[in-house]
Order: structure tokens, then C-alpha cells, then sequence
């Protein structure tokens, strides 16, 4: 009997969701049984969902049983939603769990020791003077929100010799005043809980700001591996190397050869092994299982590894190839733990 998995997506169709279908070309593959779903078509009492099965190159609606495993793509918003959705979590397995914001991975990592000497400083936001004492001790910082994703909300304050403020937020510059920087960061407080940390200098020979995305996964066997390593390069309008604002990205095996040398391969490995390790610890520490996180590092002038966030759920990487990898890996481990409840009921 072939592993039946359920995809679960807040939104209704899955066209608008760019990796599944790659999930569900790997799924034929392996002899899976994939199908879509969103919170509202689970029925409890019939043990069933609505789901959307590609049939004929369309989807077509199918009334199915519970599947033996889910991957869970996103949590709905709606307190509906979410109650059907944590009633089926509590029968069926699920391929993972948040890692939680910022603040609490920080503090995991921390306590956990092993790995808190990669961790860039960080210090949450009380009041807006905070930021400027800050900018004040380190010269270069980053404000971002706790709870955020993509890049979004983040901010870089430079002081400058003449006393004043360079504040760098969404590809425009601003000059500001102590006294002005305070009241810009007032807003941002007044919408989400904020950290800020030393902004840690990562660029490439030719001067470009980058970094790392090291994408991690569970694989067919239940253990973790990296699918991808890969730089991203900041874009014209600011100093943050993120993919959904502008930056941009190159060819792994390029990059590396130009800005490593001889001990690219090396290099490569490094990141490799400190993503893996890292996710390892994270379970640890966190007492809680993940099938997939994308782990955003920077290298300084010494090539020595600094974490900058570790993200749930991360975006497809942007090289097609690759895409296909992380869903061969998603599906295989999803497969592992259907195959591992059915031999727990026998």
C-alpha cells in the first residue's frame, strides 16, 4: 500500500503555491500517494478531507481518508482553522514544527552552548534610546523585527563621524539626528517586538555584501543532510543580501571557485557541516523534531561563521535544480515517517 501524504496549504489552490508541484512529480516517482488540502476540508467526524488530486494534468477534488503522514506547509490564521488543524495533528504525525521567532532560537542556541560562539550579540528593543546607544557603542547595527520573514522590516543604522545617523530601510537612505532616529524607530517599535544586533561585515573580493543560505533537510532515512548551499548577493538598494528585496544569487560552484580558491571545496564542506550540526543541536535543544530549515550565515574577513537567523519553512531556493532536491528530500522523509507509523500500529 502505497504511504498517502497530505499537503497542507492555507490557500485553496494549489497553482498559487510555486514548489508543489514539484512535490508532486517526486511523489509519482517514489510511489507516493500525494494530495492537497487546506484547514476548512477536514472533516473530524468522517475522518476524511477534501482534497485535490492531479489527475489527467488537472487537479480534480477527491473525498479522502486521513493520510498517514501530513506535510505542513503553513498554519491558518483563523481560529477555525486552526482548530481543525491541531485536532488532526493530535492523530496524524506531521513532518515538522515552528522553530519559533528570532529571540527564542537565540536564546535556545545560548543556553545550548555548543553553538553560542556563532551567535552575532543580540539584545531585544525596550524603547527607541536603546538604538541609539547601541548605534552609539557599535557604530553599525541592524534592527529587525522578532517575528518576521524575507527580509522584511529590517533596518541598518550606520553613525556617521559628524555625529548623525545613516538609516538604511527598504533600498532608501535617510539621514537623521539622534533625536530623529529615535522617532523613526518609535514607529517601527509601535508595530512588533524588535531586536538589534552589530551589523558583521560579509563581502565578497569585489566588495558586495553576501551570505549564506544553508538549506538543511531531513532525508528518505529519517536523518539530516544539506541540500544546498548557495551565496546570496545584496542588491543596489541596500546592505542586506536577501533574495525577496532585490539581491540576488549565482551559481554555487562559481561563487565558491571565485572567492575561495584552492580551499572551496573545503569551504563548502565547512558550511555543509555546520548547517547539519546546527539543525542537530536545534533538536536537541529545542525537544522538539523539524524536517527542513534554511540557516542564514556570514563569513567576516577571517572566514570565520557567524549565524544570522535560522528560518522554518524556508523558501524554495532559486535555482531549479535545487528546488527539485529539496522536494525529493520532503517527500522521502515524509514517506519515513508514514512507513514508521504503520509499523508502530502492527
Amino acid at each position: 500500500m502505497r504511504p498517502r501524504i497530505g499537503y497542507l496549504h492555507i490557500r485553496r489552490d494549489p497553482l498559487k503555491i510555486r514548489k508543489v508541484y514539484a512535490f508532486q512529480a517526486v511523489a509519482q516517482l517514489e510511489g507516493a500517494e500525494l494530495f492537497y488540502f487546506s484547514p476548512r476540508r477536514i472533516h473530524l467526524e468522517t475522518k476524511t478531507i477534501d482534497g485535490l488530486v492531479y489527475e489527467g494534468g488537472r487537479y480534480r477534488e477527491r473525498t479522502m481518508p486521513f493520510p498517514d503522514v501530513i506535510y505542513n506547509d503553513s498554519y491558518p490564521r483563523s481560529r477555525g482553522g486552526a482548530r481543525l488543524v491541531d485536532a488532526l495533528f493530535e492523530v496524524i504525525p506531521r513532518t515538522s514544527h515552528s522553530v519559533g521567532d528570532k529571540m527564542s532560537v537565540y536564546r535556545r542556541i545560548q543556553e545550548g552552548k555548543a553553538y553560542a560562539h556563532y551567535l552575532i550579540p543580540s539584545r531585544s528593543v525596550q524603547v527607541a534610546k536603546d538604538v541609539v546607544e547601541y548605534a552609539n557603542e557599535h557604530r553599525r547595527i541592524v534592527l529587525k523585527p522578532v517575528v518576521g520573514h524575507q527580509g522584511k522590516g529590517i533596518v541598518c543604522v550606520h553613525r556617521q563621524q559628524d555625529g548623525r545617523y545613516l538609516l538604511i530601510s527598504d533600498g532608501e537612505s535617510t539621514v537623521h539626528s539622534a533625536s530623529q532616529l529615535a522617532r523613526e524607530v518609535d514607529k517601527r517599535l509601535a508595530g512588533s517586538e524588535h531586536l538589534m544586533q552589530p551589523f558583521i561585515v560579509s563581502k565578497t573580493r569585489d566588495g558586495v555584501t553576501y551570505d549564506f543560505r544553508v538549506h538543511v533537510q531531513k532525508d528518505r532515512h529519517g536523518r539530516w543532510t544539506p541540500t544546498a548551499v548557495y551565496p546570496r548577493l545584496a542588491g543596489r538598494h541596500g546592505p542586506i543580501p536577501n533574495l525577496s528585496s532585490g539581491g540576488q544569487t549565482m551559481i554555487p560552484n562559481m561563487f565558491f571557485e571565485h572567492e575561495f580558491g584552492d580551499d572551496s571545496s573545503q569551504m563548502r564542506r565547512t558550511l555543509e557541516q555546520f548547517g547539519v550540526g546546527l539543525a542537530e543541536h536545534l533538536e536537541v535543544v529545542s525537544g522538539q523534531a523539524y524536517d527542513e530549515l534554511g540557516i542564514d550565515v556570514g563569513l567576516d574577513e577571517r572566514n570565520r561563521i557567524w549565524l544570522f537567523e535560522v528560518n522554518w519553512r524556508p523558501g524554495p531556493p532559486p535555482i531549479w535544480y535545487l528546488e527539485l532536491d529539496v522536494a525529493r528530500n520532503a517527500i522521502g522523509y515524509a514517506m519515513y515517517l508514514a512507513e514508521s507509523r504503520r509499523r508502530g500500529r502492527k
